[in-house]
Protein backbone atom coordinates (compact mmCIF):
# COMPACT_ATOMS: atom_id res chain seq x y z
CA UNK A 1 0.00 0.00 0.00
CA UNK A 2 1.62 3.48 -0.65
CA UNK A 3 0.27 6.88 0.24
CA UNK A 4 -0.02 10.40 -0.99
CA UNK A 5 1.65 12.92 1.47
CA UNK A 6 0.59 17.16 1.47
CA UNK A 7 3.34 19.13 2.80
CA UNK A 8 2.64 23.14 3.61
CA UNK A 9 5.07 25.17 5.67
CA UNK A 10 1.82 26.91 6.86
CA UNK A 11 0.12 24.22 7.52
CA UNK A 12 2.20 21.77 9.71
CA UNK A 13 -0.33 18.66 10.05
CA UNK A 14 0.24 15.65 7.62
CA UNK A 15 -2.63 14.59 5.37
CA UNK A 16 -2.38 10.99 4.29
CA UNK A 17 -4.63 9.00 1.51
CA UNK A 18 -4.34 5.78 0.61
CA UNK A 19 -3.44 5.03 -2.58
CA UNK A 20 -3.60 0.81 -4.22
CA UNK A 21 -0.44 -0.58 -5.08
CA UNK A 22 0.26 -0.96 -8.82
CA UNK A 23 -1.03 -4.14 -10.10
CA UNK A 24 0.77 -6.44 -13.02
CA UNK A 25 0.60 -9.64 -14.76
CA UNK A 26 3.73 -12.26 -16.28
CA UNK A 27 3.84 -15.69 -16.95
CA UNK A 28 6.41 -17.86 -15.85
CA UNK A 29 8.66 -19.05 -18.13
CA UNK A 30 11.64 -21.96 -17.99
CA UNK A 31 14.18 -21.57 -20.96
CA UNK A 32 17.09 -18.73 -20.26
CA UNK A 33 20.10 -17.77 -22.21
CA UNK A 34 20.21 -15.46 -25.16
CA UNK A 35 19.25 -17.80 -27.85
CA UNK A 36 15.65 -18.44 -26.16
CA UNK A 37 15.39 -14.27 -24.98
CA UNK A 38 15.67 -13.37 -28.58
CA UNK A 39 13.10 -15.52 -29.06
CA UNK A 40 10.82 -14.15 -27.02
CA UNK A 41 11.83 -11.02 -28.18
CA UNK A 42 10.77 -11.92 -31.46
CA UNK A 43 7.51 -12.89 -30.28
CA UNK A 44 6.50 -9.52 -28.79
CA UNK A 45 7.51 -10.94 -25.45
CA UNK A 46 9.86 -9.71 -22.84
CA UNK A 47 12.24 -11.47 -20.65
CA UNK A 48 12.72 -11.17 -16.85
CA UNK A 49 13.36 -12.41 -13.86
CA UNK A 50 11.99 -12.08 -9.91
CA UNK A 51 15.07 -12.18 -7.44
CA UNK A 52 14.46 -12.02 -3.73
CA UNK A 53 12.73 -14.46 -2.06
CA UNK A 54 14.33 -18.04 -2.61
CA UNK A 55 15.72 -18.98 -5.91
CA UNK A 56 15.53 -16.38 -8.63
CA UNK A 57 12.24 -16.81 -10.76
CA UNK A 58 12.40 -16.92 -14.89
CA UNK A 59 9.06 -14.83 -16.26
CA UNK A 60 8.01 -13.09 -19.31
CA UNK A 61 5.67 -10.52 -20.19
CA UNK A 62 3.76 -8.68 -23.51
CA UNK A 63 6.19 -5.81 -24.48
CA UNK A 64 3.71 -3.23 -25.28
CA UNK A 65 2.23 -4.02 -21.64
CA UNK A 66 5.56 -4.01 -19.94
CA UNK A 67 6.55 -0.17 -22.03
CA UNK A 68 3.30 1.36 -20.49
CA UNK A 69 4.05 -0.38 -17.45
CA UNK A 70 7.27 1.12 -16.76
CA UNK A 71 6.51 4.63 -18.52
CA UNK A 72 3.59 4.89 -15.99
CA UNK A 73 6.26 4.69 -13.46
CA UNK A 74 8.94 6.61 -15.17
CA UNK A 75 11.83 6.46 -12.90
CA UNK A 76 10.18 6.03 -9.39
CA UNK A 77 10.41 2.93 -7.49
CA UNK A 78 7.13 2.03 -6.34
CA UNK A 79 5.38 -0.94 -5.44
CA UNK A 80 3.69 -3.40 -7.43
CA UNK A 81 1.33 -6.79 -7.11
CA UNK A 82 2.80 -8.68 -9.44
CA UNK A 83 0.47 -11.64 -10.20
CA UNK A 84 2.48 -14.93 -11.91
CA UNK A 85 0.93 -17.53 -14.15
CA UNK A 86 2.15 -20.97 -13.97
CA UNK A 87 0.74 -23.92 -15.10
CA UNK A 88 -2.84 -22.75 -14.82
CA UNK A 89 -2.24 -21.46 -11.55
CA UNK A 90 -1.77 -17.89 -10.15
CA UNK A 91 0.28 -16.40 -7.51
CA UNK A 92 0.56 -12.98 -6.50
CA UNK A 93 4.65 -11.67 -5.08
CA UNK A 94 5.17 -7.95 -3.78
CA UNK A 95 7.84 -6.22 -6.28
CA UNK A 96 9.54 -3.63 -6.86
CA UNK A 97 11.77 -2.90 -10.47
CA UNK A 98 14.73 -3.28 -8.99
CA UNK A 99 16.17 -2.65 -13.20
CA UNK A 100 15.40 -2.56 -16.66
CA UNK A 101 17.51 -2.80 -20.30
CA UNK A 102 16.06 -0.79 -23.02
CA UNK A 103 17.14 -0.56 -26.88
CA UNK A 104 20.39 1.97 -27.83
CA UNK A 105 17.31 4.31 -28.66
CA UNK A 106 14.93 3.66 -26.05
CA UNK A 107 11.81 2.54 -27.62
CA UNK A 108 12.11 -1.36 -26.82
CA UNK A 109 12.01 -2.70 -23.90
CA UNK A 110 14.79 -5.98 -23.20
CA UNK A 111 14.96 -6.92 -19.90
CA UNK A 112 13.46 -6.41 -16.60
CA UNK A 113 14.46 -7.34 -13.10
CA UNK A 114 11.98 -7.69 -10.17
CA UNK A 115 12.86 -7.23 -6.69
CA UNK A 116 10.42 -9.13 -4.68
CA UNK A 117 10.19 -7.78 -1.04
CA UNK A 118 8.39 -8.12 2.25
CA UNK A 119 6.15 -5.31 4.21
CA UNK A 120 8.93 -4.80 6.13
CA UNK A 121 12.20 -4.87 3.55
CA UNK A 122 13.52 -1.45 3.20
CA UNK A 123 14.42 0.13 0.31
CA UNK A 124 15.22 3.19 -1.97
CA UNK A 125 12.45 5.17 -3.70
CA UNK A 126 12.70 8.11 -5.89
CA UNK A 127 9.11 9.91 -4.74
CA UNK A 128 7.82 12.48 -7.18
CA UNK A 129 6.89 16.05 -6.49
CA UNK A 130 3.57 16.98 -6.98
CA UNK A 131 3.32 21.09 -6.85
CA UNK A 132 0.54 23.14 -6.69
CA UNK A 133 0.01 25.86 -8.74
CA UNK A 134 -2.47 28.22 -7.44
CA UNK A 135 0.11 30.02 -5.29
CA UNK A 136 -0.05 33.43 -4.29
CA UNK A 137 3.00 34.23 -5.99
CA UNK A 138 1.60 32.50 -9.30
CA UNK A 139 -1.66 34.70 -8.89
CA UNK A 140 0.43 37.77 -8.94
CA UNK A 141 2.14 36.84 -12.55
CA UNK A 142 5.12 35.22 -11.25
CA UNK A 143 6.37 31.77 -12.47
CA UNK A 144 6.83 28.69 -10.41
CA UNK A 145 9.79 26.72 -11.41
CA UNK A 146 10.19 23.30 -10.53
CA UNK A 147 14.07 22.36 -9.83
CA UNK A 148 13.57 18.82 -8.63
CA UNK A 149 10.83 16.50 -9.70
CA UNK A 150 12.06 13.73 -7.22
CA UNK A 151 13.01 13.17 -3.75
CA UNK A 152 14.81 10.32 -2.67
CA UNK A 153 14.10 8.51 0.76
CA UNK A 154 14.71 5.50 2.34
CA UNK A 155 11.54 3.60 3.89
CA UNK A 156 9.86 0.03 3.87
CA UNK A 157 8.60 -1.58 0.94
CA UNK A 158 4.53 -0.98 2.55
CA UNK A 159 4.95 2.76 3.06
CA UNK A 160 6.57 4.11 -0.35
CA UNK A 161 4.97 7.23 -0.86
CA UNK A 162 3.26 7.73 -4.13
CA UNK A 163 4.01 11.50 -4.28
CA UNK A 164 4.74 14.43 -1.86
CA UNK A 165 1.89 17.34 -3.09
CA UNK A 166 3.82 20.36 -2.35
CA UNK A 167 1.01 23.16 -1.24
CA UNK A 168 2.37 26.04 -2.38
CA UNK A 169 -0.49 28.43 -2.19
CA UNK A 170 0.89 30.80 0.59
CA UNK A 171 4.78 30.93 -1.90
CA UNK A 172 5.19 34.47 -2.98
CA UNK A 173 7.65 35.82 -5.61
CA UNK A 174 10.72 35.75 -4.00
CA UNK A 175 9.61 32.47 -2.23
CA UNK A 176 11.42 28.97 -2.01
CA UNK A 177 10.51 25.65 -0.84
CA UNK A 178 13.59 23.35 0.19
CA UNK A 179 14.09 19.47 0.88
CA UNK A 180 13.93 19.67 4.33
CA UNK A 181 10.56 21.58 4.28
CA UNK A 182 8.74 18.48 3.60
CA UNK A 183 7.07 16.91 6.57
CA UNK A 184 7.77 13.48 6.18
CA UNK A 185 6.14 10.94 7.78
CA UNK A 186 7.12 8.13 10.48
CA UNK A 187 9.66 6.08 8.77
CA UNK A 188 10.46 7.47 6.01
CA UNK A 189 14.16 9.29 5.55
CA UNK A 190 14.89 12.11 3.14
CA UNK A 191 18.44 10.67 1.55
CA UNK A 192 19.88 14.25 0.96
CA UNK A 193 23.12 14.06 3.59
CA UNK A 194 23.80 17.69 4.42
CA UNK A 195 22.09 19.38 1.12
CA UNK A 196 18.73 20.91 2.13
CA UNK A 197 18.49 21.12 -2.22
CA UNK A 198 15.80 23.37 -3.37
CA UNK A 199 12.70 22.07 -4.86
CA UNK A 200 10.78 24.74 -6.08
CA UNK A 201 10.78 28.50 -6.23
CA UNK A 202 8.72 31.54 -7.28
CA UNK A 203 10.32 33.79 -9.47
CA UNK A 204 8.94 37.35 -10.96
CA UNK A 205 7.96 37.28 -14.61
CA UNK A 206 8.19 41.08 -14.74
CA UNK A 207 11.58 41.04 -13.46
CA UNK A 208 13.00 38.45 -15.95
CA UNK A 209 11.47 40.30 -18.75
CA UNK A 210 12.81 43.63 -17.53
CA UNK A 211 15.97 42.34 -17.66
CA UNK A 212 15.79 40.15 -21.19
CA UNK A 213 14.76 43.69 -22.47
CA UNK A 214 17.36 45.49 -21.03
CA UNK A 215 20.43 43.08 -22.04
CA UNK A 216 18.37 42.90 -25.67
CA UNK A 217 18.80 46.84 -25.70
CA UNK A 218 22.63 46.43 -24.63
CA UNK A 219 23.38 44.35 -27.55
CA UNK A 220 22.21 46.69 -30.00
CA UNK A 221 23.51 49.57 -28.60
CA UNK A 222 26.60 47.85 -29.14
CA UNK A 223 25.94 46.85 -32.61
CA UNK A 224 25.65 49.89 -33.62
CA UNK A 225 28.60 51.55 -32.06
CA UNK A 226 30.07 48.74 -33.76
CA UNK A 227 29.16 49.69 -37.14
CA UNK A 228 29.51 53.20 -36.35
CA UNK A 229 32.94 52.43 -36.11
Amino acid sequence: MAFLYTSSRSLQSLLLTKVHAMNFTVQNRENTGKGSNRKLRAKGLVPGIIYGQGEPQLVSMREDQGVRFLLSMGRVKQLVELTVEKDGQTETKQVVVQDYQASNFGNRLLHVDFMEVLDTTEVTANVPIQPTTNSKGVKQGGVMQVIRRTVPVRCKASAIPQAFAIDAEAMDVGDTFHVLDIDYPEGVTPIVGERNFTILTITGRKADEEEEAAEGEAETETAAAAAAE
